[in-house]
């Protein structure tokens, strides 16, 4: 064996030990500082609950417009989640697919990766098994249907009823930033005009959302969160824009960091077929502080469409 090969076991064997000794030192100390028992694995202390993990792993869905458009919406937007002890940035995606005109359409929301940093005390508290609790992780997709179930003209109100599947995409269990397991939710969203006029003030509309929520939790004596979810909102169209505020949240059965709520502010202006905007959210509970995100949506029709 020349020494070129010698060299190359020598280093190969110094690599495997250095990893080795890392992995045994982060053992220890997850072990130590939790008092692990020394046969459950190291997820099953992951609370996967909004109030112990990252601010993407169970966000508060929005309170929609109860209605359903006839043109495709794609909108990107960058958001940034600011805690005590804790930040998160982030993009996101959202692609709105009418099928049937005015009736039915496929929603797709999606994040595709998140950064983020927390303190070693958010880590302890919420069972992170590495010591650093920063870097990068992929996020969730949500796949939704939107169904237009009223109309104001003829129901007094304008009514969805959205149906949505958290898919598996989200990665970073071990940092609690997502909760690598499916969940749902669906619900009501209703919408009404109570003033349309011209002038500076255009239009004031009000909307509420009422439904249900569920994930999967994987705690010794509950597999699975439920929740109800409740929300309503005031949009407010003047001439250059329009401003909403809104009150949302879920509530859990369990009362373990599953009661999250949140009031969101919104500033947007139409722009031909495009539509800028900004957002505020603050939240409360069980949800990180204050999250902001900047976006632009673009709207184009489908000729063809029923």
């Amino acid at each position: 064996m020349n020494s070129f090969k010698i060299f190359l076991l020598i280093l190969l064997s110094f690599l495997v030990r250095f990893s080795f000794a890392q992995d045994q030192s982060d053992y220890q100390w997850w072990g130590q500082a939790h008092n692990w028992d020394g046969k459950t694995h190291w997820s099953r202390y992951i609370i996967r609950t909004p109030g112990y993990m990252g601010p993407n792993a169970l966000p508060v869905p929005l309170v929609g417009n109860a209605t359903v458009g006839d043109k495709i919406k794609i909108e990107t937007a960058l958001e940034y989640h600011k805690g005590t002890s804790e930040y998160a940035y982030n993009p996101y995606l959202n692609l709105q697919i009418p099928v049937t005109k005015g009736k039915v359409a496929l929603d797709f929301i999606y994040r595709p990766i998140e950064y983020y940093k927390t303190t070693e005390e958010i880590g302890l508290e919420r069972f992170c098994r590495r010591r650093a609790c920063e870097g990068k992780d992929g996020g969730d997709l949500y796949i939704g249907t939107l169904i237009k179930v009223l109309e104001q003209n003829k129901h007094f109100v304008d009514g969805n009823l959205e149906i949505y599947l958290k898919t598996t995409t989200g990665k970073d269990l071990a940092d609690a930033r997502h909760i690598d397991a499916p969940a749902y939710y669906f619900d009501l969203n209703l919408g009404k005009t109570i003033f349309n006029k011209e002038g500076f003030l255009r239009k004031i509309s009000l909307y509420t959302m009422t439904g249900f929520y569920a994930w999967q939790v994987d705690l010794n004596n509950n597999r699975q969160d439920d929740a109800y979810l409740y929300g309503i909102k005031t949009d407010f169209n003047f001439k250059p824009v329009t401003i909403s505020c809104a009150f949302s949240g879920y509530s859990g059965y369990l009362d373990l960091g599953d009661k999250p709520k949140v009031i969101r502010y919104s500033v947007s202006k139409e722009i031909k077929r495009m539509q800028i905007y900004f957002s505020y959210q603050q939240g409360y509970r069980d949800f990180i502080r204050n999250s902001y995100r900047i976006g632009l949506n673009y709207n184009f029709l489908i000729k063809k469409l029923k």
